[in-house]
């Protein structure tokens, strides 16, 4: 009898359910996959039938999955990627590498990746696509259908597998217009006396912990300009706004061009490791095992130490005098 049951469970019902989950409306997931709203919502009573489980709950204004919704999404998940998988495998018989490849990473790595690492990828896989979705939050991939992504500090997800490929920090600029006018600040705790820019905290309780080999500072701000990423931040800070702390990353350009200058360079923020996640799982598309190999084989392009060789310029206006 339960074998009867679950051979009816198709994978059609199964897609439609993990793609209600994700978009939470039926309405958007009947458009999304051309199906009749009406086809959506019964194939969501049907699976709800067979396995005997409120999975949804369902009303005129918004939907909300249950706690045994929960676990079938993330069995539903793996089941509908690997079905997916198997299908591409197949198509792919000439093992090339094709197709969209959808990632996700920081806004404050978004781009380096644009600029130096993806196009590499895409010269060597002209048929390979990539969708780069930048997020401050951790975007589940199971649910929003993501095949990997990038970040930054410790993973909490224990289902992704993790892979570290490098580390990132925080360094101090401003502009020369800001310098010229206010002053060098000499120490940590001169910062004091400046206007600083902070990002992705809280204004009202901005502190900054600055390491210099075995000596750490953790130093109260105040700041008058508040964002939320970093890619505002470096615009105020060249705009002469104030002292901003800004991922390695983040800057090049500016370094480059002198539109902002680093302050006490042996000063820098607490190293943030950088991992490569995505779902577990034997077959995968052949265009994500490329870029993760491609990663693996990259990964010291993703090692941003406060000595990184961008941030090192023999002409800069603070030792030269420029300012």
């Amino acid at each position: 009898m339960i074998v009867r049951d679950l051979e009816t469970i198709d994978f059609r019902t199964l897609s439609i359910f993990v793609t209600t989950c994700r978009l939470l409306s039926l309405t958007q997931c009947a458009e999304e996959l051309g199906l009749p709203k009406s086809t959506v919502s019964k194939a969501i009573s049907k699976l709800e039938e067979q396995l005997q489980a409120k999975l949804l709950e369902r009303s005129t204004r918004k939907i909300e999955i249950t706690d045994a919704g929960r676990v079938t999404l993330r069995r539903a998940s793996l089941l509908v990627e690997e079905f997916k998988s198997l299908r591409e495998d197949v198509r792919e018989i000439e093992q090339q590498v094709q197709g969209l490849l959808r990632v996700s990473a920081p806004p404050a790595m978004g781009s380096y990746l644009a600029q130096y690492i993806f196009p590499p990828f895409l010269q060597q896989w002209p048929k390979a696509q990539i969708s780069l979705e930048l997020s401050n939050t951790f975007d589940d991939l199971f649910i929003q259908g993501i095949d990997l992504a990038i970040r930054v500090g410790q993973i909490a997800d224990d289902r992704l597998v993790a892979k570290e490929i490098g580390y990132t920090t925080q360094v101090l600029v401003a502009s020369p217009d800001y310098l010229r006018e206010y002053g060098i600040p000499e120490s940590p705790q001169e910062l004091r006396q400046h206007n600083c820019i902070t990002a992705g905290t809280a204004p009202e309780s901005a502190f900054w912990t600055l390491v210099s080999e075995n000596k750490t500072e953790s130093i109260e701000v105040r700041s008058n300009f508040h964002c939320g990423n970093p890619e505002t931040a470096i615009r105020a800070a060249a705009g002469g706004v104030g002292i901003a702390q800004i991922p390695v990353n983040s800057m090049i350009c500016e370094l480059e061009k002198q539109e902002l200058i680093r302050i006490f360079p042996e000063w820098h923020a607490i190293f943030m490791p950088i991992y490569v996640v995505y779902r577990p799982g034997v077959n995968k598309p052949k265009r994500v095992s490329a870029m993760l190999e491609y990663l693996n084989e990259i990964k010291g392009r993703f090692e941003f130490g406060p000595d990184h060789q961008l941030c090192q310029y023999e002409t800069c206006p603070l030792t030269t005098g420029n300012l």
